[in-house]
C-alpha cells in the first residue's frame, strides 16, 4: 500500500540526465527547470527524484498527495521501516545513546530551565533524558503508537499530531529541534517558517538531515519513499535565509553523512539573498552525484565495509544492554550511566 501510495509517477520523462519541467517547484526558488537524477528508489520501485538547477536542492518529483504523506507517517512508516508498533528493545538503548548527545549540544546553547520543543520525538527518549538535565521539554509525534508509548514508558509529554497541525504560539520556545524529520515533510520552507516564528529573538533551532552528497552510502541507497527532500549545506544555508534565521554552524558530520545545523532567530534578520548562497550549488551537486553514480562504489568500499562492521558492533552492544535491564526507564537510565 505504500508504495503505491509513494510511487503514483507514470514513468514519463524519467531519463536520468534528462532536462524537465517538474511537476513540484523548488521550495527554495519557486522554479520547476530540474535535471533527473534517478528514476528508481533503493527497492527498484518507479521514484522519480530531480535537482534544481536554480538552487542545487535534490527532491521527489511528482510529490505523493499531502493526506498520502499524512496516512503514511501515523500508520504505516514505523512498520515500514522497524518493523514494529513500538520501539524494540535494542532501538531504545540506541535511541538513549543518541539522545545524551543531542542533549549535550541542547547543554551547549542553552541554559537551564530552557524551553525546547522537539519535534519527530518518536518515543520520547530525547525528552526523558532532556527532563533529567533541567530543561523543559515537550515533543510532536504523529504516529499514535509511538506518543503513547514514550507518555507511557517515560512520563514525557507528547502531543499526538504533526508539525503542520500543531498549534506553536509565537515567540513561545527557545528551542526546537527536529532531527531527521525534515526531509520527510511536504513543504519544509513552510516548516521552517513556522519553527522560526514560534521562537524568541534568540532562540535556536537544531536540527539534522541526511547530506545528499554523501560518499558513505551507495548512490542507489539515497532514494527511497521516505525522504521527499535531500539538502547539503548550501540549500540548508538558503533556507535559514528565507525563514530569518541566522547559522550558527552550518556543517557535515559522520563522515559528511549527514548535514546539521544550528540556526538562531535574530532581533534583526539579514536580508534575504538565496540566489547569492545557492550560487555554483547545483553544479557541485550535480557533478558530485554523476560521480558517485558512476564511481562511487570503487572509491568508499572500503568505508562502507568499516561502517558495516560498526553496525554490527553497535548492534551486539545494543541487545546485550537490552537484554540486561527489563524495564525500559531503568535501560535509558543505565545507557546514560555507562556512557557518562
Amino acid at each position: 500500500m505504500a508504495h503505491r501510495v509513494f510511487h503514483a509517477w507514470n514513468g514519463t520523462e524519467g531519463e536520468i540526465g534528462a532536462e524537465i519541467t517538474a511537476t513540484a517547484p523548488c521550495p527554495i526558488s519557486q522554479d520547476h527547470a530540474a535535471v533527473v537524477v534517478s528514476n528508481r528508489d533503493r527497492y527498484g520501485y518507479p521514484l522519480r527524484t530531480v535537482i534544481s538547477k536554480a538552487s542545487g536542492l535534490v527532491y521527489v518529483d511528482p510529490q505523493p498527495p499531502a493526506e498520502a504523506i499524512d496516512d503514511f507517517y501515523r500508520h504505516w512508516y514505523r512498520l515500514f521501516y522497524k518493523s514494529s508498533s513500538v520501539p524494540k528493545w535494542k532501538h531504545t538503548a540506541r535511541n538513549a545513546f543518541i539522545a545524551g548527545q543531542r542533549v549535550e549540544k541542547l547543554n551547549h546553547y542553552l541554559p537551564k530551565g530552557s524551553s525546547v520543543l522537539d519535534i519527530g520525538t518518536g518515543s520520547g527518549e530525547l525528552l526523558y533524558v532532556g527532563k533529567k538535565h533541567g530543561f523543559q521539554m515537550q515533543g510532536l509525534e504523529v504516529d499514535q503508537a509511538y506518543s503513547q508509548f514514550g507518555r507511557s514508558n517515560y512520563g514525557v509529554e507528547i502531543a499526538n499530531t504533526s508539525l503542520q497541525a500543531a498549534n506553536l504560539p509565537a515567540e513561545s520556545l527557545d528551542a526546537i529541534t527536529i532531527f531527521h524529520v525534515l526531509e520527510h515533510l511536504a513543504d519544509p520552507l513552510a516548516a521552517m517558517q513556522k519553527m522560526a516564528n514560534a521562537l524568541k529573538v534568540g532562540g535556536h533551532l537544531i536540527l539534522e538531515v541526511p547530506n545528499v552528497e554523501s560518499q558513505d552510502a551507495r548512490f542507489a541507497q539515497k532514494w527511497h519513499l521516505g525522504h521527499l527532500y535531500h539538502f547539503n549545506c548550501v540549500t540548508m544555508a538558503a533556507m535559514a535565509n528565507l525563514c530569518g534565521l541566522s547559522p550558527l554552524v552550518i556543517a557535515t558530520c559522520n563522515g559528511k553523512n549527514h548535514t546539521e545545523a544550528v540556526l538562531t532567530k535574530a532581533a534583526e534578520p539579514a536580508p534575504i539573498d538565496w540566489q547569492t548562497i545557492v550560487a555554483g550549488n547545483f553544479e557541485q551537486t550535480w557533478a558530485a552525484l554523476r560521480y558517485q553514480s558512476r564511481w562511487g562504489w570503487r572509491k568508499n568500499w572500503a568505508n562502507r565495509l568499516d561502517r558495516t562492521r560498526h553496525k554490527l558492533s553497535r548492534n551486539v552492544q545494543e541487545w546485550i544492554s537490552a537484554l540486561s535491564e527489563p524495564n525500559r526507564r531503568r535501560l535509558v537510565d543505565k545507557v546514560m550511566k555507562k556512557r557518562a
